[in-house]
């Protein structure tokens, strides 16, 4: 007789478990704005090859509209398409630069402060950036915009505000997140200082989700992309443990910062726990992080340019299943210029006596050679590389040195390289990140994430 009360009562709990699990995460997925993003008919190629596959467009938004903002004004959006092949086999996540030069369809404009879209066409418009396709069109936009540019089929959209991690965070009481090392960003300064678990509150996490200048990452946009991924893993799995779901304070809580943050169509709380879950393995078999295939720098119009060829050859691979282009492999590259084979003009235009000087001694000192070196005409705010179409190899390296400063192509000039420090310089002089004479990357003492 005890025994079947014994497993009367252990079923009791199971059921109640069950229930209340499948409960809680119903409340969670109600709070979630919904919204209609998809466009199956809209650039898809080989729809009906792609039907198993799974393709889900993550747009990760610095606007601060969950009330919290940003932790600097200078992060930007970032967005991804993640590919779940059929059967779950292989897991590729791609990133793509909001400054990406496209030419926009079409698309119903898009009123951000209701989340809604309005009666009222925004014309299509070429050269423009991808950011303006969901500034406009919101997110049905932003979807065929990436189908008609990648011929994939994307059949999930979740955007998330990511200041309004906090608040999600500090409903749980915090999250744990393993980092093989350290997080030291250029702009934030140190995020997480050493390797291993470190627990992170609302304020902490959104710092590391939007750290985007790191010289330990494979690029910024992919290192961003796997923090915010292993982040949102940690916090998903929190909100979904025995301690959050026995709690309906903590639950009401999370669901609410859950629904003043996300916005989607097709994406719940198990998806996001399933998606990140599969992302936040970078380095396990089957899964892949890489970067769209884009010019190195901006074109006159300040926007990045797609490489048609691969390309067309990446996302013709992800749709037929088969092996990726060896070219796509995000792999820091040692070829290109050195610091000794690069020359670089520098003119003040802050207003501060001596400022040029400093920076070109700060620049020989990296092994760079320095040009002339005088003051501008008149003063500027904004600090600019200016270089021609034949120096665009060596203004990316010093875009890594000078990472205020914005490159700006001269295309009717050749052997143009200028460094021009304005008002806005914050001084910030640093060895690239594949230059040897900067080792930090090298003995940064590491941690096993599994």
């Amino acid at each position: 007789m005890a025994g079947r009360i014994t497993a009367a009562a252990l079923a009791l709990l199971t059921f109640l478990g069950v229930a209340l699990s499948w409960g809680a995460t119903r409340w969670m997925d109600s709070t979630i704005r919904t919204v209609a993003a998809l466009d199956p008919e809209s650039g898809v190629i080989d729809a009906k090859g792609q039907a198993s596959d799974d393709n889900v467009l993550v747009l990760g938004t610095a606007s601060g509209s969950s009330g919290t903002p940003a932790a600097t004004g200078e992060r930007t959006d970032t967005l991804m398409l993640a590919h779940v092949a059929a059967g779950g086999d292989r897991v590729v996540g791609v990133s793509f630069p909001m400054d990406l030069e496209i030419n926009r369809p079409p698309c119903p404009r898009w009123d951000p402060a209701a989340a809604t879209y309005l009666d009222e066409t925004v014309p299509a418009e070429t050269r423009t950036a991808l950011s303006s396709a969901y500034a406009v069109g919101g997110p049905r936009c932003l979807v065929r915009t990436v189908q008609q540019m990648t011929g994939m089929s994307v059949t999930r959209f979740v955007a998330l505000d990511l200041p309004g991690i906090a608040g999600m965070v500090d409903a749980i009481g915090g999250v744990d997140v393993c980092v093989e090392q350290p997080v030291d960003d250029r702009t934030l300064g140190t995020v997480i200082p050493k390797a291993g678990t470190t627990r992170l509150d609302g304020a902490q996490a959104v710092r590391f989700a939007e750290a985007a200048s790191v010289p330990t990452d494979p690029s910024p946009a992919l290192g961003q992309l796997q923090r915010q991924q292993r982040l949102l893993a940690a916090t998903f799995r929190e909100a979904l443990s025995a301690s959050t779901l026995l709690s309906p304070g903590t639950t009401r809580d999370f669901a609410g910062a859950l629904g003043r943050s996300m916005l989607a169509d097709d994406v719940g709380v198990h998806e996001m726990v399933r998606l990140t879950s599969a992302l936040d393995r970078p380095n396990a078999d089957g899964v892949t992080f890489l970067p769209l295939p884009v010019s190195p720098v901006p074109n006159t119009r300040g926007n990045l340019e797609l490489r048609d060829t691969e390309s067309s050859r990446l996302f013709s691979a992800l749709r037929k299943d088969q092996p990726l282009p060896t070219t796509t492999t995000p792999v820091a590259s040692s070829e290109g210029p050195k610091p000794a084979d690069v020359t670089v003009g520098v003119v003040n235009a802050a207003g501060r006596d001596g400022l040029g000087r400093q920076v070109g001694d700060a620049l020989r000192s990296l092994g760079f050679g320095v040009g002339e070196v005088g003051n501008a005409p008149k003063p500027a705010a904004e600090t600019l590389l200016r270089f021609s179409p034949d120096r665009a190899d060596a203004a990316e390296l010093l875009g890594e040195v000078v990472p205020g400063a914005r490159l700006v192509q001269d295309p009717g000039s050749t052997g143009t390289l200028q460094l021009v420090l304005g008002s806005s310089f914050d001084g910030t002089v640093r060895a690239p990140v594949t230059d040897t004479a900067a080792p930090a990357a090298q003995t940064a003492p590491t941690a096993s994430c599994g």
